[in-house]
């Protein structure tokens, strides 16, 4: 076919067409989307030969569906279309009469119609007949669809010229009409001779009769199967080769190239180990079979100790290829001698296969007490892997998260001795095409496809949630994929009339999470919109932009610039130093550097244990509660205050690890007063090389005092006299001018907030019916005056 006047779109179905590919080539989703190009160029009217691009569209589409169980349906639907909208399209008519002959090939007789014996009793006689009559007239029915099928498959081959294809079919159809009238003469015999044994003539006769054209049937089955025995190799090659063996699942599974590395160097040593004993050179010392697997969530764990369980049941190590799943919950008890028991009942189940611990570290946890049972369950599990009848006759594997599992071990060397460095499995996090990869094997056995823009918009979820060691890896791809097909049915409420993609596409809006109402404003309108702050503003705005224009130049392949956003904010309190970290998290999420774009506030308190060992794990566990936005240190300097002994010092370093760890994943606002920052910052390297960016907020000037406290009013839904405010003003401008003034934005809110409640006193000193929409609503002058006046001070000394 001329590719003359072809829109670029479709070019490449038109190679299709001239030179049909392999359809392992080109993915369903693939496919799908170029039929939905093809229906729009359709209703645009850009192209008059949309029909013939469809047909080839729909051909490679059946190909592909008749292999998969239950397809032949939607692919004769799809055929049957595509040889309606192209006739002369030979590949099409190929594909059908491959279709057909797939079907007929599935197709098998009745097989086992039970046999009528004259040393039967009469009972069983009578049931047999029963059976082998209702049987007969099913197949009977059936027969003549099939009669039907051969004859139109018949005719498919001759069509595309398939001489030997079609004389094959012919001698089938001469099959089924030749069993068709065998069925008819069984059914007639059986009636026959169901009329003898009812004591109406003599039932030899027939009964003889009936046991020849029940064995005329069952040879018909070797004929058919002979016909089918020159079928091409290709079919052939569809047809299940058995069950795969644990090494071949082990690598067809997506990534895990250095653990399926391990896993086969694993294999050849056990291998080798038993040809040296089969040869008669025995090992007195065994490599320990238990196992370690450590990884975050979703990364393969228990798929590989499956795998590995089967592995060692293939080279005779095992009994069983079982895995019996525990986690803490199965192990420990409640009281003195339950724990022991539920262990050894665990051990029980696992004889002769594995006993796979789900995180295992839960077992013995860092600050449990004396009623806490986990090392009893340890101590329990040790001694039947060392001792006892079920030692040697079970394999332990454990899981859990690696820093962790570390920790486990070490603190418990009993356990550490019986599971060596050789066999500790470090999984990896998934990358995100591995991660694509195994969304389109779950929509695929879902019979789902994705297509590019819906590939496009996974790969900026799955990027969004991987943020720290909770990413659910392949578990959450699998949860996107299913929340996906799931989000494609529920708005399906029997009026709307669906059509093909509905039924099997995956599209862009299903895969994005549905979002609630937006916010009107952006973090930038709502810092432009605080009062005051200006040389604030102007330096976040410097900042934001910076970053915005340095991941453009990236994305378009230009060099980009190392981006430094760790700041330390300097001011007093009050000045609005957590507020605009709060808006610089929001900016960064929006411009797309931080995927959370969330605030986490911590002070010395949140950071500094009073024990060994505790502060570091603190100090990490805020960090990953701030991964993907902002860790907001307030007082920072009250870190390093104390000897050098105090458990800050060591905060300070664990967040400096991890800064270096997280990077980009992770930004850090260091806040206190500017003196004390200063003092700080320079008391410690490491924390000086990394903090380029200081903000220093002043304090508010009387002016923006007042706007705030008038902005504070109106929100709240209460109004004030401009008097009111001009009197506040004086007495706030008296405060200054002895510096007095303290607590800035804090102040104000404080303000509000005393004279709403002073009002509410003043008010119920009066009756109801002065209670007025004005008087409920208004703030006076006297109900602001006792926090200027409480103190006689005339000067108005505030705080």
């Amino acid at each position: 076919m001329q590719q003359q006047n072809v829109p670029d779109s479709l070019k490449q179905i038109w190679m299709w067409r001239d030179q049909p590919l392999d359809t392992k080539e080109v993915t369903e989703g693939e496919l799908l989307s170029a039929l939905q190009l093809v229906e729009d160029l359709r209703k645009n009217g850009q192209f008059a030969r949309t029909s013939e691009a469809e047909a080839v569209v729909l051909t490679f589409l059946a190909s592909k569906r008749m292999k998969k169980p239950g397809g032949h349906t939607l692919a004769a639907e799809w055929l049957d279309r595509a040889i309606s909208l192209d006739p002369s399209f030979e590949l099409a008519l190929k594909c059908r009469l491959r279709l057909y002959e797939l079907q007929l090939k599935e197709h098998r007789f009745q097989q086992g119609y039970p046999s009528v014996r004259e040393t039967d009793n009469a009972v069983s006689r009578r049931k047999n007949l029963e059976i082998l009559q209702e049987a007969g007239r099913a197949e009977l029915v059936e027969l003549d669809g099939w009669c039907k099928l051969a004859a139109e498959a018949g005719e498919a081959a001759r069509r595309v010229g398939e001489s030997e294809t079609a004389e094959r079919l012919a001698v089938l159809g001469a099959l089924y009409a030749e069993r068709k009238r065998l069925l008819e003469v069984m059914l007639e015999r059986a009636e026959e001779y169901a009329a003898s044994l009812r004591g109406l003539f003599y039932s030899g006769e027939s009964l003889a009769s009936l046991q020849e054209a029940i064995r005329a049937l069952a040879a018909q089955n070797e004929k058919r199967a002979a016909l089918f025995d020159t079928n091409n190799e290709a079919d052939a090659a569809d047809e299940p080769v058995g069950k795969l063996s644990a090494l071949e699942e082990l690598e067809a599974l997506i990534g895990l190239q250095e653990i399926k590395d391990r896993v086969r160097s694993l294999a050849n040593f056990l291998r080798y180990r038993q040809m040296r004993e089969e040869k008669g050179w025995h090992m007195r010392d065994q490599i320990p079979l238990h196992l370690v697997f450590m990884g975050n969530p979703g990364t393969g764990k228990t798929t590989l100790a499956r795998l590995i369980a089967r592995l060692y049941h293939e080279l005779g190590l095992l009994e069983r290829e079982d895995v019996v799943e525990v986690d803490r919950s199965h192990l420990v008890g409640a009281y003195v001698g339950q724990t022991e028991q539920k262990v050894m009942d665990a051990v029980k189940r696992a004889e002769g296969g594995v006993l796979f611990i789900d995180e295992a570290y839960s077992l013995k946890r860092p600050d449990s007490s004396g009623s806490d049972y986990g090392q009893a369950a340890i101590d329990t599990l040790v001694a039947a892997m060392t001792g006892g009848e079920y030692a040697g006759r079970f394999v332990v594997m454990m899981a859990g998260y690696p820093e962790e599992m570390r920790q486990f071990l070490y603190a418990n060397p009993g356990l550490r001795s019986r599971f060596p460095e050789t066999g500790h499995f470090l999984l990896p996090d998934y990358s995100t095409e591995e991660l694509l990869l195994i969304a389109e094997q779950v929509a695929s056995r879902n019979d789902f496809t994705l297509t590019t823009e819906t590939r496009t918009a996974l790969r900026e979820r799955i990027e969004q949630a991987q943020v720290d060691h909770t990413f659910g890896n392949a578990r959450t791809v699998q949860n996107i994929v299913l929340d996906a097909i799931f989000a494609k049915g529920r708005e399906v409420d029997g009026e709307k009339e669906l059509d093909w993609h509905d039924f099997t596409i995956l599209s862009q809006e299903d895969v994005l999470p549905k979002r609630g109402e937006q916010k009107s404003d952006s973090a930038w309108e709502k810092l432009s919109n605080l009062i005051g702050l200006e040389q604030v503003k102007a330096e976040l705005l410097k900042i934001s932009s910076f970053v915005d224009v340095q991941r453009k130049r990236s994305a378009i392949g230009l060099p980009a610039l190392p981006i430094e956003l760790h700041a330390v904010f300097t001011g007093n309190p009050g000045t609005g130093k957590t507020t605009v970290a709060a808006l610089y998290a929001e900016r960064l999420k929006e411009i797309g550097y931080l995927k959370r774009g969330h605030l986490v506030t911590v002070g010395r308190a949140d950071l500094v244990a009073g024990y060994v060992g505790q502060t570091a794990a603190l100090t990490r566990r805020k960090v990953r509660e701030a991964l993907g936005g902002v860790l907001f240190i307030d007082e920072a300097y009250a870190l390093a205050e104390g000897s050098e002994t105090d458990f800050g010092h060591e905060a300070i370093h664990t967040l400096v690890e991890e800064m270096t760890r997280h990077q980009e994943n992770l930004v850090v606002i260091l806040a206190g007063y500017p003196l004390e920052m200063q003092r700080f910052m320079a008391s410690n390297p490491g924390l000086y090389s990394r903090f380029k960016k200081y903000i220093p907020f002043p304090d508010y000037t009387t002016d923006e005092l007042v706007q705030m406290l008038r902005l504070a009013v109106y929100q709240r839904g209460y109004l004030v006299h401009d008097k009111t405010v001009e009197t506040i003003r004086t007495y706030l401008e008296r405060a200054a001018a002895s510096h007095q003034l303290h607590g800035n934005g804090r102040l104000v809110q404080n303000l509000v907030q005393e004279a709403m409640q002073n009002q509410a006193v003043r008010l119920t000193s009066k009756q109801a019916a002065e209670w007025t929409r004005d008087t409920l609503s208004m703030l006076e002058w006297e109900d602001f005056a006792p926090l200027f006046l409480a103190t006689g001070d005339a000067n108005g000394n505030i705080e």
